[in-house]
């Protein structure tokens, strides 16, 4: 295989690990680390234009300061940082000056050559990826220019969905235990989906999904273990979605599923999908530790003739949730491992 090709599968995988980060730490310490040659020594650095300090706020509602995370910063203005880094518009590459450069890439960390890559977006953020390196220029800036968009459009996006979290956990809408959206988001999206319902005349189903034995698994292995399970569930499930349903950790070891437009039936072929990836990826729990895993469905519908103008989507939206605990508790004392439509 090239040289070429072994850098293009790095950029790939890195590309990868974005998307998988679950936090402003996470992301920070992936940036840090730019896809590189073998044998090569980089550093990277996204600096992201944030003048009226919105973004280090909400940085800073993660528990760490603004700028203590190495491969992610906030500049007021990107004009004075470097020379022509506020017009820059397109990827430079060049030799390393700690006078003109040392606002990007510290001294200390040795760079020779860097390697910048403007990141515009029309109304939305904007900011440049910073990859020095150690050893001459850095092989990803011989790419040709629609992957050098790739890497910069992957960072600012990771941000971006980094930063979005962030605010809705400063709205109470996401568990702040997973990142992942909360009950109270979900009871929200269901009253929100009956008045669609009722507008449109489409039916919509929700899935209730329970890990089969956590609390037997916590008992053995350890809480730590039964988080580790949880998380990677919880990743499985989201996974299967669509990106047009609503996925969110109702608390402990459940989760819920909203499917928008779609009859039971058809609900009923993701959790079987769901079953079957969580049948298929045995769990590390802790070091050399695998661990089988199962769960319970429970499927409930909305049929949207049953639905009347000015109903209390409260009390419907509690009812129709009620009708899927109850599918989830028949899946369960059926032996779990299965699912069940009310």
């Amino acid at each position: 295989m090239s040289d070429r090709a072994i850098l293009l599968q790095q950029v790939l995988a890195w590309s990868n690990s974005l998307m998988a980060v679950r936090s402003l730490d996470q992301l920070a310490a992936r940036l840090a680390q730019p896809p590189a040659a073998d044998g090569e020594s980089l550093t990277g650095v996204l600096l992201l234009l944030d003048p009226r300090h919105e973004l280090r706020r909400l940085a800073a509602g993660e528990g760490k300061q603004p700028d203590s995370r190495p491969g992610l910063r906030f500049i007021d203005s990107l004009a004075g940082v470097a020379p022509g880094y506020g017009t820059l518009h397109a990827p430079w590459s060049g030799p390393y000056h700690p006078a003109d450069h040392g606002l990007l890439i510290a001294a200390e960390a040795g760079c020779t050559h860097l390697t910048l890559l403007p990141l515009p977006r029309s109304g939305g953020l904007t900011g440049v990826y910073n990859v020095g390196s150690r050893d001459g220029p850095a092989a990803l800036a011989a790419l040709e220019p629609a992957w050098l968009d790739h890497i910069g459009a992957q960072a600012l996006a990771s941000a971006e969905r980094q930063l979005q979290r962030a605010r809705l956990l400063c709205a109470g809408v996401v568990d702040p235990l997973t990142g992942w959206n909360s009950r109270h988001y979900f009871l929200s999206r269901m009253r929100e989906q009956l008045a669609a319902s009722v507008r449109d005349s489409v039916p919509a189903t929700c899935l209730l999904i329970d890990v089969d034995g956590l609390g037997s698994l916590n008992e053995r292995r350890g809480v730590a273990a039964g988080d580790a399970v949880l998380f990677e569930v919880g990743s499985i499930i989201e996974a299967q979605a669509r990106a047009s349903d609503s996925f969110a950790h109702l608390g402990d070891d459940e989760f819920a599923v909203l499917l928008p437009a779609t009859p039971p039936q058809f609900a009923t072929r993701l959790a079987e999908r769901i079953l079957a990836a969580v049948r298929a990826a045995p769990i590390v729990t802790t070091p050399g530790k695998l661990e089988e895993v199962r769960v319970s469905v429970g499927i409930a519908g909305l049929d949207p003739a049953a639905l009347v103008a000015g109903m209390d989507r409260k009390a419907t939206a509690d009812e129709w949730l009620s009708r899927a605990y109850a599918a989830l508790h028949q899946a369960k004392r059926a032996g779990g491992d299965r699912c069940v439509a009310s």
